[in-house]
């Protein structure tokens, strides 16, 4: 069964460079400058190889049609030696360049395979030039020229990624990240791709908010003893309420609330390499609010006995005590305080 997993960051870490290659595109040339040949040293090996990390990441996306002319270029150039990978990497990216009908920032498009243990990916990414400056003395007085066609280590130089999976083990297609438009992608990229969102904004709330209770109750545990687990999906919905665009690490930061640092570390790990597993770190898109309905806000528990306790919101201020764990009898002591009680059924 196809996996619903993002790449972690062990295979970040483990992601080796078989072929690369960048032409170059600039707003005043119609078709971009192809390199034919590209000779890096293991340090500047090491600068691409950490570019392909920051870019392993994005919203998950699946191809629209069968076998799409990117989809078909991917089979083809992962299979391809190097005078063939040479000339597929070309019309890739005259294809992108071709796409790009508007104004566009001169910088460079990498093609590069890149394999993780056995699974190999294709990367491409627009790599936008960062204005460099370098200062000159003379005698006490400075001058400064500027630096062109300059790579940088900074991750806003990353313009736009697809990390192309074609292998059927996973249910995406491609993971995209696209500056120019956060939380989606702009038309002429996904024409390019021929691609759309494996999944809507509703549907990604939804799971972001429930991957917090989820997680919190598969790990009961190791949390915070005082923390049920709705204390973390109200959190993730707080969080889902109030962001602008989704970010995985403010997600987990605000969800993992506890005093204790050490543990609160570990809590963290767990709780990314969960949503690592359920293909939702590392995905951009806009919090649909609407989406978490009173429905979707409600907790529910039931005991051995069949006996359900619901709620809304926290569960101290609704006079609601239920402990992680059982007491040394094996017995969970549930408390509620009201005021009245009604008789429904």
């Amino acid at each position: 069964m196809a996996k619903e997993s993002v790449l972690s960051i062990s295979d970040k870490e483990a992601i080796k460079i078989e072929k690369l290659i960048f032409h170059i595109i600039l707003s005043s040339s119609v078709q971009p400058i192809f390199l034919e040949e590209l000779e890096i040293t293991e340090e500047q090996q090491k600068f691409f190889k950490d570019r392909l990390a920051d870019a392993a990441q994005g919203r998950q996306y699946v191809f629209t049609e069968d076998n799409p002319p990117i989809q078909s270029l991917t089979k083809k150039i992962l299979k391809a030696q190097n005078n063939d990978f040479l000339s597929i990497s070309k019309d890739i990216t005259d294809r992108f360049k071709i796409a790009h009908t508007s104004n566009t920032n001169d910088g460079v498009f990498i093609i590069s395979i890149a394999s993780i243990k056995k699974r190999r990916l294709l990367f491409l990414i627009k790599l936008d030039h960062k204005k460099v400056y370098e200062y000159k003395l003379k005698g006490n007085k400075a001058l400064l020229e500027e630096v062109r066609n300059t790579f940088s280590e900074d991750k806003t130089a990353i313009q736009k990624v697809a990390l192309i999976d074609i292998d059927s083990n996973v249910v995406w297609d491609v993971l995209v990240f696209d500056r120019s438009k956060p939380g989606g992608i702009t038309d002429f990229f996904a024409k390019f791709l021929s691609a759309l969102p494996r999944e809507t904004e509703s549907d990604l709330t939804k799971k972001m908010q429930s991957s917090a209770r989820k997680w919190a109750a598969e790990n009961k545990k190791d949390i915070d003893p005082n923390q049920e687990p709705s204390f973390y999906k109200n959190r993730a919905r707080n969080y889902l309420m109030n962001a602008d665009i989704f970010d995985t690490d403010n997600f987990i930061n605000s969800v993992i609330l506890d005093d204790d640092s050490d543990r609160r570390s570990k809590l963290k790990d767990s709780f990314r390499s969960y949503l690592e597993n359920v293909g939702l770190a590392g995905q951009n898109f806009v919090p649909k609010k609407e989406a978490l309905t009173p429905k979707e806000q409600k907790n529910i528990r039931q005991t051995a006995e069949g006996v359900k306790i619901e709620w809304m919101g926290n569960m101290n201020d609704n006079n609601i005590n239920i402990p992680n764990q059982p007491n040394q009898n094996g017995e969970f002591i549930i408390t509620i305080k009201t005021s009245d009680i009604s008789e429904i059924q």
